[in-house]
């Protein structure tokens, strides 16, 4: 079992930015050291900053001495280039989708240019690498100023509507999917867009607080700090934005941090939520919850979900809610982070069970993840005179400070081995691994766990941007169990956790269960910290996907997954998940097998009598019944992305009723999660799993052991 810290030539902090970034563990983030020259890459270097102080950005008269000058924004853009996994130049294509994302990422709700407004700089659409490869950023500049121009004209616009109180009575919808919404053609049609955007936000506080005046004179405030807020933008501000919508433009994990975000840089760059136990993305402008957090307050009550739309924070400081559509991200975390016991409330959208998208209320109690709150446990079930041992890893972790300064240290991969000693001295027939909530974590202590289960082996295969493949492999003699294994997936299982389910299914070591694919996430990113001018410790961070993981036989995760053997039916199956979700993701690509590669065993004999098993036994079972009514009605909803913009009845005080109704949606708050069986009662996909592997257990009759067989 691999210790890739030891037992290769690249560096310790590569392999924790592997592990961290790559991987996506929301723990915090070690960044690559600083690279000084950076050699033949060039550029990342002091710039001269006069080309700055002769742009005149928005309102702004003077503009200070800069450090993001044009030339910066060349040289960044060269860094991307030179170090990027597959994308080399800046050619029309990377041009063409720059010039959607700076607009896209300066009005994602589409609430302030015009159409026209893009048709004015339709000239620089497939140009724009030309030109800021010749350190020419007038495109950059000059919509900069055209929008903050629309944004001081919005002003009127929100007047106008915020005169009168709205109507909410009327059978009124707001589009949620911000794809969906085009560039306004005219003034009137931006009017009737801003009339349904403060109706919606007004429908939170109005039912809280029946009182429009107080209503009004709240949205008059917030609108006019945003406004306020967004024409005072930096050039460097500008800049950097424009420096994230190419670094967008080429995958949708690559990105460039600024050197004020440094400090929140823990929290923008693993996505990780101090304080409730949530990771969380920004997508079109909407704050989205990417996963939860074992161990953390969210789970542990229950109520939010992986999906959740963030579109309202009260952080109990006596303000109420505050809209957080179109926030930066890390003005969401400081809103949502807060000492420790205090109460946070969020207001999200969400589609239920009908399909229908809507506004839910959920109160969570900050506090600190605890690493003991995420260890693996394990439990036994009883199937046909079989044992079934269950292990919920729910990710891959380790105590990196502890592995530093201690040997007895947590970790994921000595908690699972843990696990497996205790099951086999209860003699269990088989294991099933459950990874439906697993998001990632170490590629360290992934390889060690798939060396529990595999005697000697690639485990993972990395290509970097010369094409160069390192095998990331078990090298240790043995397994910790060597009986029937099972793993049960879901769309939520990412990175790590694909790497194992992967590996474990080109062996045929162990049967994959669940959701019909993984998430899709096989590629790796490095950060690298700009060194600092003009006195200035950084001059911001360059995060770049710089490889891509392949399976030993291989096959990729990327885009598709890994691949259900026998899918089991849930309810989440119906939700869009996955990395091809993205904008502009790495395609699909294979390799060849691994030198050494050759699967243990051929499930393809007993594969049709599993399948028609399990298909059975699903048929007869009313709580699947339920399930695939459940997933028909969403999926026959699925487009629809509106919300209704009605209030039945307005209630001066509706938190209580509203958090009723998720109760009854989604089932009772968990108080503890270290109270929650890792077999519950009422986990019919689990059970399923359990009867599958049992199944092949039977079929394979006398053979007990399934690695080398």
């Amino acid at each position: 079992m691999l210790d890739p810290f030891k037992s290769h030539k690249t560096s310790r902090a590569f392999f924790i930015a592997l592990g961290l970034m790559g991987l996506g563990l929301a723990i915090p983030t070690i960044l690559l050291p600083k690279l000084k020259g950076f050699g033949s890459m060039g550029g990342i270097k002091s710039v001269n900053s006069a080309n700055a102080n002769a742009t005149k950005v928005g309102s702004l008269d003077k503009v200070s001495p800069t450090f993001m000058t044009c030339s910066a924004v060349r040289e960044r853009s060269r860094d991307f280039l030179k170090l990027h996994y597959s994308v080399r130049k800046y050619d029309e294509e990377i041009s063409r989708r720059t010039f959607q994302k700076f607009f896209q990422i300066l009005d994602p709700g589409k609430n302030f240019f015009w159409e026209s407004d893009l048709a004015r700089f339709a000239e620089y659409e497939t140009q724009l690498g030309k030109k800021i490869l010749q350190t020419d950023c007038q495109f950059i500049t000059e919509v900069a100023q055209l929008f903050m121009q629309r944004v001081v004209e919005s002003e009127s616009l929100r007047s106008n509507v915020l005169a009168s109180e709205p109507n909410f009575s009327l059978d009124e919808r707001i589009e949620t999917d911000r794809k969906k919404i085009m560039w306004a053609q005219n003034p009137q049609e931006l009017q009737e867009r801003w009339r349904t955007l403060l109706k919606f936000n007004a429908m939170s506080m109005i039912e809280t607080d029946n009182n429009w005046p107080k209503t009004q004179q709240r949205l008059q405030k917030r609108y006019a700090q945003m406004q306020k807020t967004m024409t005072a933008r930096s050039i460097d501000e500008i800049f950097g934005i424009f420096l994230n919508a190419f670094a967008l433009s080429l995958d949708p994990h690559s990105s460039y941090y600024m050197p004020e975000e440094q400090d929140d840089f823990k929290v923008a760059f693993s996505l990780q939520l101090v304080g409730i136990g949530a990771s969380l993305s920004q997508q079109d402008g909407y704050t989205v919850v990417e996963s939860l957090i074992a161990g953390g307050s969210a789970v542990k009550d229950g109520r939010l979900q992986k999906g959740d739309k963030i579109i309202g924070v009260d952080s109990g400081d006596g303000a109420g809610v505050t809209d957080v559509v179109d926030m930066d991200l890390n003005k969401v975390v400081s809103l949502i982070r807060g000492k420790k016991d205090t109460t946070v409330q969020l207001q999200v959208l969400r589609k239920d069970s009908n399909g229908q998208t809507s506004r839910i209320l959920i109160d969570l109690k900050r506090n600190i993840v605890q690493l003991a709150d995420q260890q693996a446990h394990s439990d036994v079930m009883t199937l046909a005179g079989k044992k079934v041992g269950v292990i919920n890893l729910p990710s891959f972790y380790i105590d990196y400070a502890g592995s530093r300064n201690q040997e007895d240290f947590r970790s994921s991969a000595g908690d699972v081995l843990r696990e497996v000693e205790a099951l086999k001295k209860q003699n269990v027939d088989g294991i099933l691994i459950d990874l439906r909530r697993n998001g990632g974590g170490d590629l360290g202590e992934c390889i060690k766990i798939t060396g529990q289960f595999i005697d000697r082996g690639s485990v993972v295969q990395v290509q970097g941007r010369g094409g160069d493949v390192e095998s990331l492999d078990d090298k240790d003699e043995g397994v910790a169990f060597a009986g029937p294994l099972a793993v049960l997936i879901s769309k939520q299982s990412a990175s790590a956790s694909e790497i194992f389910a992967g590996a474990m299914q080109d062996y045929g070591r162990a049967l994959i269960l669940g959701d019909s694919r993984t998430y899709g996430k096989a590629t790796v990113q490095n950060v690298i910290e700009v060194p600092g001018t003009n006195g200035r410790e950084s001059d911001g961070s360059v995060k770049v996907t710089v490889s891509k993981f392949f399976r030993p036989s291989g096959r990729s995760n990327q885009e598709r997954g890994v691949p259900s053997d026998i899918q089991i039916p849930d309810i989440f199956e119906a939700a869009d998940i996955s990395e091809g979700e993205n904008d502009f993701v790495l395609p699909y690509t294979t390799i060849s097998p691994h030198k050494g590669f050759h699967p243990f065993q051929d499930f393809s004999k007993i594969m049709a009598s599993l399948r028609e098993n399990s298909k059975q036994r699903v048929q007869s079972l009313p709580e699947f019944k339920k399930v695939f009514e459940a997933t028909e009605k969403l999926l026959k909803e699925k487009s629809n992305t509106t919300l209704s913009l009605k209030i039945e009845k307005l209630k001066p005080t509706p938190t209580a009723a509203v958090a009723q109704g998720v109760t009854a949606a989604i089932g009772p708050v968990v108080e503890d999660l270290s109270k929650v069986k890792v077999i519950a009662p009422n986990d019919i996909q689990l059970k399923e799993g359990a009867a599958i592997l049992v199944d092949s257990i039977n079929l394979l009759g006398s053979q007990t052991k399934w690695v080398n067989p």
